[in-house]
């Protein structure tokens, strides 16, 4: 689920009152609910208990238990991706966002449920749980920035990473990657890349009749073949009655050791330029 602008000044009565008073016209029109402030009526526990439910159900994996982000991005803060609006925020759960995790939901999901479900989500920017996570120190961008594209250097991130069209495209790109995901995720996914893999960044290993054995990043597989990057670049497709194994592996290509590599205000330092991108 991607984020949309903060509707700020909202109360959780002001967000319950918009269910109550409902939003089929709002998502029709595109407008953010502007309830007057001297007609709230009383909040609907109900409506926000059900909306709820269904974000611990479909967006928590990956938007966090609070909404505060993970493997998707903060749904608390004003960093919004996709727009807005409630009408923004229904076409994004609908439709999905191409190349995220975040999928098509429309047809899960009764008009009901959808207005009531964008409701909680606005509920959760003024809630009082706030993360408690900080990095250890403060970094220093411009020094992170020599430090993930020099090639010479310990981590050598440009070489599987892309920003701003610069790197390499073994891993995920990593332009406005502070929008789409949390500081908490980027800071493990640093030490720990192994954690969580998307699908699509899956590591095989495949072994030939002829002994030959490779491993990379899967780009594509059919019934009948599969291709595969290895880590310096180099691009094979190969015939399944060629091999005698595939074997998904639950292990990333980044190395794990960055904690051992980088010297903490280096890992800071890294950190602290990757959430400039935003």
């Amino acid at each position: 689920m991607s984020r949309s602008v903060r509707a700020r000044g909202w109360s959780l009565r002001a967000a319950a009152t918009s269910i109550v008073l409902g939003w089929a016209g709002v998502l029709a029109v595109g407008q953010s609910p502007k309830p007057d402030p001297d007609k709230l009526a009383a909040p609907d526990p109900a409506a926000l208990a059900e909306g709820q439910a269904l974000f611990r159900g479909l967006c928590s994996g990956c938007h966090g238990g609070a909404g505060r982000g993970g493997k998707g991005p903060d749904l608390t803060d004003d960093k919004w991706l996709h727009g807005g609006t409630d009408a923004d925020i229904a076409h994004t759960i609908q439709n999905g966002v191409p190349g995220t995790t975040m999928k098509k939901l429309g047809d899960a999901l009764k008009p009901d449920q959808l207005r009531r479900l964008i409701g909680y989500i606005h509920s959760l920017a003024r809630s009082p749980s706030e993360s408690t996570w900080k990095p250890y120190i403060p970094g220093d961008p411009a020094a992170g920035r020599k430090i993930f594209f020099d090639l010479k250097g310990k981590v050598q991130c440009a070489r599987c990473h892309t920003i701003g069209g610069e790197g390499g495209r073994i891993g995920p790109g990593l332009d406005r990657i502070a929008a789409r995901r949390s500081p908490e995720f980027i800071m493990e996914s640093i030490l720990e890349p192994s954690r969580d893999i998307a699908p699509e960044y899956e590591t095989v290993a495949v072994a030939g009749k002829d002994g030959r054995v490779l491993t990379g990043l899967r780009i594509n597989e059919t019934n009948f073949n599969i291709q595969l990057r290895e880590e310096n670049g180099r691009f094979h497709s190969l015939m399944k009655r060629d091999l005698e194994e595939v074997k998904v592996l639950k292990k990333s290509l980044m190395p794990e050791n960055f904690g051992d590599l980088l010297t903490v205000k280096e890992l800071h330092d890294l950190f602290a330029y990757l959430m400039s991108l935003g």
